[in-house]
């Protein structure tokens, strides 16, 4: 590990443990909560709250944590680049991290379309058992999402050990 500045250190550090705690978070969403929302015995509009609940918390801080966390993989790539030391895992990490955006529009896009549209009242009545179908589906959709800020994490963590 080469002899970095005390700041690029802790951007680095911070960034790595960033990509771990999103990571986590999203886990935890998929591992946790939405299994506990299922078993609760609750009707289609209790599930949709609380899958809405979870949701909101979860849109307001993990988008911008990751692309911040992003952002900082691509300042770090730079940075090391034009320092003439080892940089494509922080490039990489970069594009991990960043990629939960396209992933989520993307490929959980219909799905939170629905579930979203069921608890404002603006798409069509679920019944309990849909709802139930499409948490399992978000959920596991969701899961795959854990890879990539773990990935980020371990792609910072190899190159700052370079």
């Amino acid at each position: 590990m080469p002899l970095l500045s005390t700041p690029l250190t802790l951007s680095t550090t911070g960034s790595i443990l960033g990509s771990a705690w999103v990571s986590g978070s999203l886990a935890s969403l998929s591992i946790c909560t939405i299994p506990a929302l299922l078993q609760c015995g609750t009707t289609a509009e209790g599930l949709l709250k609380g899958w809405h609940l979870q949701y909101s918390r979860g849109l307001t801080h993990i988008p911008t944590t990751a692309g911040i966390i992003g952002l900082n993989y691509i300042y770090l790539a730079y940075h090391h680049h034009e320092l003439g030391l080892e940089w494509r895992g922080y490039a990489t990490a970069a594009v991990t991290n960043l990629m939960m955006a396209p992933f989520t529009l993307i490929v959980i896009g219909a799905t939170n379309g629905k579930l979203l549209g069921a608890v404002s009242g603006t798409g069509k009545p679920l019944s309990e058992s849909v709802v139930r179908m499409l948490m399992v589906k978000w959920s596991k959709l969701s899961a795959v999402r854990v890879l990539m800020p773990l990935t980020g994490a371990i792609l910072a963590l190899w190159n700052l050990l370079q």
